[in-house]
């Protein structure tokens, strides 16, 4: 297997700060610098920063201000000059910093080359030129050309400076990635002292985002990225990044979702979020047991009677920290760390609105998403606690059915039965009920 981060036989320190926005900024994988408030460049802010993290000596220091380094609008030149100041201070071997063509001139220049005079640090160019394709460069908005990059290329060499190229796997508008990502590796190495192969992945504010949601794109997982850089892994100009930065989807809109409906089901919110818990999020490791349970109207679940009485009683075991508390609802497979994350703490699903229609529909719909989470993430055992008759454990049952997974209830129906007799008006409070919260405690002891 590849391995998707560089092996560092090197100190590094990344330090990724906000600073004004890119002059720039339509590129569309870039959220930044679409977001509503940017912090702005002030010389005390940044300089605060730096040394608060800067505080010892590193073989090599990455300063990112998502935009251009050598941007006065972004960059005040005194920090550029500080900067290069406490790298020096420190030892620094190299200095990587990034920056558009646009900004690589010969007078911005001379401020880094003066500040370097006569001293050791090296300080590396790190280009996004993303792809060694003009009509792709110009789809994702990229701003430049691949002849603007080669005169950039040309100009810091010619000063003395190192380049480090910045390429995206897996971008949009290209009929064949291997293909294409080839084709931009040889050209990259040609002209570069170093290279790094990124996949590309998006944001909330980014528009490769909302293709996402539309269904138009998506990333690609750890083994579909392993696969495509494998050829690349021996090469030692070549970095390879498969998951930096990547975190959970956050979206720029947010509105509460509501209605039992077929579009309150199959929300692209609820397809993207599903999407990175299948193929991205890992479940902690301590976590070895599953224990399904069902959703509650208020949100976070947590904060509902219903999950605060079944935590009370789960709390107390021993092997509580090895139990994985995941929801089933509309919006799909919930593992508990995101349960205040949105839409799951921002949506409605009366139940009283279902129709037989719709409740075919969810069966279907969550079987699928069930049997996805459950295909990516290995579980010791699979417990579940539903009422009987919920579609959501109808739809774990299949699910699990199909895999060949023993599903271990600990519903004691006939007791459910019994308490709730035969009406199930009340069937949330049934499973809080002392002796049904009692069957569920034995069980998980039995079990474990």
């Amino acid at each position: 297997m590849c391995p998707t981060s560089p092996t560092k036989s090197k100190s590094e320190l990344v330090i990724i700060v906000e600073s004004g926005r890119c002059s720039h900024g339509r590129c569309i994988f870039c959220s930044f610098s679409k977001k509503p408030e940017v912090m702005p460049p002030d010389f005390e802010r940044l300089k605060k920063d730096l040394d608060s993290k800067l505080t010892h000596h590193y073989d090599i220091v990455k300063y990112f201000n998502s935009g251009s380094f050598l941007d006065k609008n972004q960059m005040p030149v005194d920090f550029q000059k500080y900067l290069i100041s406490r790298c020096i201070e420190y030892g620094v071997s190299e200095l990587i910093i990034e920056c558009l063509p646009l900004h690589i001139t010969e007078g911005n220049l001379s401020v880094i080359k003066e500040a370097c005079s006569g001293k050791n640090l090296k300080v590396c160019f790190a280009l996004g030129l993303e792809v060694a394709d003009d009509a792709v460069l110009k789809k994702i908005c990229k701003g430049f050309k691949m002849s603007d990059y080669l005169k950039s290329v040309s100009l810091l060499k010619k000063e003395g400076f190192l380049v480090r190229t910045y390429l995206m796997a897996n971008l949009p508008f290209v009929d064949d990635i291997s293909e294409s990502l080839g084709n931009s590796v040889r050209f990259a190495l040609e002209h570069s002292d170093s290279v790094a192969i990124i996949n590309a992945y998006a944001y909330g504010y980014a528009p490769l985002f909302d293709m996402w949601m539309q269904d138009k794109w998506r990333p690609l997982s750890k083994k579909e990225f392993d696969a495509l850089v494998k050829k690349y892994c021996t090469d030692k100009k070549i970095d390879i990044y498969f998951d930096d930065y990547i975190s959970y989807p956050r979206f720029s809109h947010q509105e509460v979702l509501k209605g039992a409906t077929v579009e309150n089901l199959i929300n692209p919110a609820y397809i993207v979020w599903q999407d990175y818990i299948d193929r991205f999020y890992e479940v902690p490791k301590e976590k070895k047991y599953a224990l399904f349970l069902p959703c509650a109207f208020r949100k976070p679940y947590s904060t509902s009677k219903t999950h605060r009485e079944i935590m009370r009683r789960l709390v107390p075991l021993p092997f509580y920290a090895a139990l994985h508390q995941v929801m089933i609802s509309n919006p799909g497979v919930i593992p508990r760390e995101f349960e205040g994350k949105y839409p799951f703490a921002h949506y409605d699903w009366p139940e009283w609105e279902e129709t037989p229609a719709i409740k075919r529909k969810y069966i279907e719909v969550t079987q699928k998403r069930v049997e996805d989470y459950l295909s990516n993430h290995h579980y010791t055992k699979v417990f579940s606690y539903f009422k009987p008759s919920s579609e959501s454990y109808v739809a774990l049952k299949n699910a699990c059915k199909k895999l060949k997974i023993d599903l271990i209830s600990c519903t004691e129906e006939s007791l459910y039965s019994e308490i709730s007799g035969a009406s199930e008006e009340d069937a949330g409070n049934v499973l809080i009920e002392r002796r049904m919260l009692d069957g569920l405690v034995r069980c998980l002891r039995k079990n474990m």
